[in-house]
């Protein structure tokens, strides 16, 4: 027969794996007796049935002995319940009452906050000895709890103690910057700013009536509650001024289970109780800033801030606050646990987001427009993988283009029914030339989504065409086949440059430079196999797909198109120009060219291109 034994439990162990893993800050232990506090009182309430009862919290510091106290007049503690619960870990007489509640009382359940019986063990974060003094509602003895953090702690009984309790820790030496008033208000703002038990900071020997630090309630329940929701965006999201707010309620969901054979199979619709709001911030098309994160509140208990997954992926424009009480937290009630739950909750979010931006764009155009110009960049990305989505803002989005910001019916207008586009936001200025020189805007599509959105809405135009410019700069460019420019030709010919006449916009551009589609790409990729960067296999593989991709290796150095509008040009063709003068502004042309077209050089063919210019300059200054 197999021997039992009995797990033995090393208390100091756990206390520094608490303290050194757990959490996340020392801050947190204080948030963690106020909860305790705030359980409490709420027990009190529920259990005493006192309609006199006037719960309340108080914290205040004495710096010069590093002592701090958390003080309140819940229901206090007997001995029995001292060694069953506080000095049991993992057993919390809170989580217990709660379960008794669940049945009879749900709303009196739903108040209490605490869960895993590990709470009071965080007043070791911050403390290395902790004294408990404490006098029971139900009577009895007042009496001291004290321990140092070891396998032992001692109970004695106190003459007298108000009902309640209060909790004194002799902080660390670490942890001293608790002790500061300031730290302590930010703390019970931050932590316990909507639980309804008022909380005062300040040692109650030099202050007899404190201020009230935290709120009481969340800005909802406020009697006027928007104005009070825009007030808390405006304090918690640094002076924020929302766009738009969509308050949150609750939500009836229907879940699908995915193990059936059959596919998806839809369950009983379940409603999720949710509170709070989400909002969008104001933004700005030259800025891609993201948002897309919820402050979560469990039971009216601070949890998390910038909760990124209980919004949709592509709501990278709105940000919230959440109160629900179905999600739950980790042991250090720093993030919440993503089960079934919290899927759920994920859905009933985005099912009211959805509904609610579909409720703008029909009663509020003029606030929808603002909201969508004001998050471009980002709402470009999930309109191009939403259908629904993309037919509410294909019109109303702007582009940043060469001629400002411009929505694509409007560009359209300018542009003659074609998209001219260039992907690159560096070296992108010769093709916007070359738009503006057809006298159409080109649009900036450097961010990743503009691209897919501009194919999307020319696909779903059969009318509207779609021109890359900084692929595609050949086709503003038209032939020019006439022996005028022979000697021209004849120049580059025998210096081994590839060169090209043909007319373009605008006239005073005398010439550009060409490159083929990809040839960045092979020109990073002949660096790396010159310099011996790659692995064998993968260094073959890149060599056979770039002589696959270009045959001719002279195409890679660019093409040099010479303007036939340009009167420069014309001038330099005609017969009896000196050559000598001739070849150094031909040269000091095609420099130029490599140059303004931000490609293919590095900082050495740079500097090599400059030094080329200067001799040709010198040249015609001479001969002036």
């Amino acid at each position: 027969m197999a021997d039992k034994q009995r797990f033995n439990l090393h208390l100091p162990g756990l206390l520094k794996v608490l303290a050194e893993h757990l959490y996340s800050t020392k801050k947190v232990g204080v948030r963690e007796l106020i909860q305790n506090a705030h359980d409490s009182c709420i027990r009190r309430k529920v259990e005493g049935n006192d309609p006199k009862y006037r719960p309340a919290i108080r914290l205040w510091a004495k710096p010069d002995q590093r002592t701090l106290y958390i003080q309140d007049n819940g229901t206090g503690l007997t001995s029995d319940e001292i060694d069953t619960y506080l000095a049991t870990i993992g057993r919390g007489y809170t989580r217990e009452l709660r379960e008794k509640l669940s049945i009879d009382s749900a709303a009196e359940a739903a108040e209490l906050i605490g869960q895993f019986g590990l709470g009071f063990l965080s007043a070791f974060l911050l403390a290395e000895e902790v004294t408990l003094t404490t006098r029971s509602f139900r009577g009895g003895p007042a009496l001291r709890w004290q321990s140092r953090g070891d396998e032992f702690y001692e109970t004695i009984e106190l003459p007298d103690h108000h009902i309640g309790s209060t909790v004194i820790l002799k902080v660390k030496p670490a942890a001293a910057f608790v002790l500061r008033e300031k730290n302590l208000v930010e703390s019970v703002r931050n932590y316990a700013d909507f639980l309804p038990i008022p909380i005062y900071v300040g040692d109650p020997a030099e202050d007899d009536e404190p201020e009230q630090i935290n709120l009481g309630e969340t800005p909802w329940e406020a009697l006027d509650p928007d104005q009070a929701i825009h007030e808390f965006i405006g304090r918690s999201f640094d002076g924020v001024e929302p766009l738009w707010v969509l308050p949150l309620k609750d939500w009836k969901v229907r879940l699908y289970n995915d193990s059936s054979s059959k596919g998806r199979v839809s369950q009983d619709a379940i409603t999720i109780p949710m509170q709070g709001f989400l909002f969008v911030p104001p933004g700005s098309v030259a800025s891609v800033r993201e948002y897309g994160d919820c402050r979560v509140y469990i039971r009216r208990m601070f949890i998390c801030d910038q909760e990124r997954d209980l919004l949709p992926p592509w709501a990278r424009f709105v940000r919230g606050v959440v109160e629900c009480p179905m999600l739950q937290p980790t042991a250090s009630r720093e993030g919440l646990h993503q089960d079934d739950n919290f899927q759920s909750v994920q859905q009933a979010i985005e099912e009211q987001l959805g509904e609610g931006l579909r409720n703008l764009s029909k009663t509020d155009p003029d606030r929808w427009r603002a909201l969508v110009r004001g998050h471009s960049d980002v709402i470009t990305s999930w309109a191009v993988k939403n259908n629904e989505f993309f037919e509410k803002v294909e019109d109303i989005v702007c582009f940043r283009t060469s001629r400002g910001l411009l929505s694509l019916p409007e560009y359209l207008d300018q542009s003659g029914g074609s998209l001219y586009y260039v992907t690159r936001e560096m070296g992108s200025l010769q093709e916007q030339m070359l738009a503006e020189g057809r006298d159409v805007p080109a649009i900036d599509a450097s961010w990743f989504a503009v691209t897919p959105f501009l194919e999307k809405y020319a696909a779903r135009h059969g009318d509207v065409g779609l021109v890359q410019l900084d692929h595609g700069a050949k086709d503003m460019i038209h032939p020019v086949s006439d022996a005028t420019w022979q000697s021209l030709m004849g120049f580059f010919r025998d210096r081994k440059i590839r060169a090209k006449v043909g007319s373009f916009k605008p006239q005073e551009v005398p010439a550009l430079m060409v490159y083929p589609q990809a040839a960045e790409i092979v020109r990073e990729a002949n660096e790396a196999l010159e310099g011996d960067e790659l692995p064998g296999p993968l260094a073959g593989l890149l060599r056979e797909y770039v002589d696959h991709r270009f045959s001719d290796k002279s195409e890679l150095s660019g093409t040099l198109y010479l303007n036939a509008s340009c009167p420069l040009i014309k001038k330099l063709a005609e017969q009896g120009v000196n050559a000598g003068i001739r070849d150094a502004m031909l040269l000091s042309l095609y420099e130029i060219a490599r140059l303004f077209s931000g490609r293919m050089l590095n900082a050495g063919q740079a500097s090599k291109a400059f030094g080329s210019m200067i001799g040709a300059m010198d040249y015609l200054v001479k001969k002036n």
